[in-house]
């Protein structure tokens, strides 16, 4: 049988509706003893589904996390108790028990009271909803980074666990204190419907956005970079100061600038932090007249021309003039957005590059440098926007 996408995130939940109804007909469901065993099958699930989603982004990304995935994934188990209650209108005393088990023994930004008004209701608190709702309208972050770092790393099994335990717990919340509630299959069915949606709609990732799990070939993502600061270049009046042939190399240079500092800050003997540079040279695309060993030649002897590089490129504090002057032309065509993009877009290129260096050299322990370092250079930006 060929089944598709779809078919087969509706049989999982459908296979565990079975398994709930024979369930039912084969226990005393009504027992402290039955409840119990509900009570640590949604924790398993709930642990199952945390183990996926780590497994599927940390094979996309390696070291960098989206908050939204460490958040969401916390946040699964609650998602699913509160779909059935908003349904339900209330909770029951056995319904009670695990979600107080939860809040015992895991911090959320939220409390235990607040948490049940806003389930009962079908409102936000804190950024719950936002973080982990999904329906055919919305996809909470913890979803649309999922989603990318299956399209990228993962398998429909993935897919298929995250979507079954989830349905589990939602099954098995159902009928805490309620042996004879038939919510759950409504309930299950629209949620795997609202995921089969929204896994096709975040397939495509925005140009503009960080990408923290290289969903965009860094080629890709490096002709749009030169096409927005060619735009920029010819729309603004900076060519007064300096020639649009003088100002085109230099979005390569700075990028060679940003890997080569980036290598130079990890922990590897010289040889290696060389040969590195030149991996992460090639993978990015880049052509520039200098090589990264002649580049961190000519800034560690301060020559004439190393002294260009650090006062052009340098992250700072001072930042390197071309940060300034990326951000002056999208100021002056109205297009800060763009100037920011390409920011956003070295970025981008660096998580990717690091993600592929680590994979090659194991030289990350538990911070992203890439990360940290951009981060360093996008405050200083805010600071001047300030």
């Amino acid at each position: 049988m060929d089944w598709s996408f779809s078919d087969s995130l509706i049989f999982a939940a459908v296979m565990t509706m079975r398994d709930m109804s024979k369930e039912k007909n084969n226990r005393l469901i009504k027992t402290q003893k039955f409840y119990q065993e509900c009570y640590e099958r949604i924790a398993d699930d709930s642990h199952q589904a945390f183990n996926v989603v780590t497994k599927v982004v940390q094979r996309a990304s390696r070291k960098y996390i989206p908050n939204e995935i460490g958040s969401g994934s916390k946040y699964l188990a609650l998602y699913a108790f509160a779909l059935v209650i908003e349904r339900q209108g209330r909770v029951t005393s056995e319904q009670n028990k695990i979600i107080k088990i939860y809040f015992d023994n895991m911090s959320f930004p939220f409390s235990q009271s607040a948490y049940l008004s806003a389930a009962k209701a079908g409102t936000e608190i804190g950024d719950f909803r936002k973080v982990i709702s999904i329906s055919r309208s919305y996809a909470g972050g913890f979803w649309v980074n999922f989603f990318r770092a299956l399209y990228k790393s993962g398998t429909q099994k993935d897919l298929q666990d995250v979507i079954d335990c989830t349905t589990s717990m939602i099954a098995r919340f159902s009928i805490l204190g309620n042996p004879n509630s038939n919510l759950a299959p409504s309930i299950c069915t629209g949620f795997v419907e609202s995921v089969n949606y929204q896994i096709n709609q975040v397939r495509e990732i925005s140009i503009k956005e960080i990408d923290w799990l290289g969903v965009i070939p860094i080629p890709d993502r490096l002709e749009k970079m030169k096409i927005f600061y060619e735009s920029l270049i010819d729309d603004s009046n900076i060519t007064d100061d300096i020639s649009k042939d003088e100002l085109l190399p230099l979005l390569e240079l700075l990028i060679l600038n940003c890997i080569c500092d980036v290598v130079m800050m990890t922990k590897q003997p010289k040889s290696v932090k060389l040969q590195m540079m030149n991996d992460a040279v090639a993978l990015s695309g880049i052509q520039t007249d200098i090589t990264p060993e002649q580049y961190v030649k000519e800034i560690a002897n301060n020559t004439e021309l190393g002294s260009f590089y650090k006062t052009m490129f340098s992250s700072g504090p001072p930042l390197g003039s071309i940060w300034t002057v990326i951000l002056t032309m999208g100021g002056q065509t109205g297009r800060i957005d763009e100037a920011m993009t390409i920011t956003n877009d070295v970025l981008s290129v660096l998580i990717q590059i690091e993600n592929y260096l680590d994979e090659k050299y194991h030289f990350l322990e538990q911070e992203s440098i890439a990360k940290n370092y951009m981060l360093h250079i996008i405050q200083q930006l805010s600071d001047l926007c300030n």
